[in-house]
């Protein structure tokens, strides 16, 4: 099994976001890809094998899984337009079915996905309360006029928008 490593959003060698792709005729179990993501060390890995039309994909930190991540789908696609040529590819993750598309520009590779379908909705008080608490600040550190927020965009995210930079250096965390 090929473990590869790829800068998404890259020129060449400079820059760019780095992420863990295996590509395999089948995943591996859970707690194997949870190994090998762990020994990448990136932010995330992302594993592939070929089902139906498509290809399902999981996503895996360090530490978990986790539902989405962009700059690991745009090297996947990468991997997928050096392994099997320019074009789209339909992927089945948990809860989408999107696409990377890919070509190569001589020696560059461009990939490009269509992002999981988005959507809002508020944020729970519990989880507010619980996000607050967490870095150090109460309610009257958030701007009042951008209510807290659950989005989504393949994955579940806290929206909190704090009301002055002052705020956000104050920030605990470790």
């Amino acid at each position: 099994m090929d473990i590869l490593r790829i800068a998404a959003f890259s020129d060449g060698d400079t820059g760019g976001n780095p992420a863990g792709v295996v590509i395999g005729n089948v995943l591996p179990d859970a707690a194997e890809m949870q190994s090998i993501a762990a020994e990448v060390g990136f932010s995330e890995t992302a594993f592939a094998a070929p089902e139906g039309d498509g290809w399902r994909v999981r996503y895996f930190s360090p530490e978990s899984e986790v539902p989405f991540c962009g700059h690991a789908t745009i090297a996947l696609g990468a991997a997928l337009v050096r392994q099997f040529g320019d074009g789209g590819f339909a992927l089945i993750l948990d809860r989408a079915r999107i696409t990377v598309e890919g070509f190569r520009d001589g020696t560059n590779i461009a990939a490009a996905l269509q992002s999981p379908p988005t959507h809002s909705k508020p944020a729970p008080q519990k989880l507010i309360a619980e996000a607050l608490a967490l870095f150090g600040y109460s309610a009257g550190d958030l701007d009042p006029a951008i209510p807290p927020a659950l989005i989504h965009g393949g994955a579940d995210h806290l929206v909190l928008a704090l009301n002055s930079r002052n705020a956000l250096t104050a920030m605990a965390y470790d």
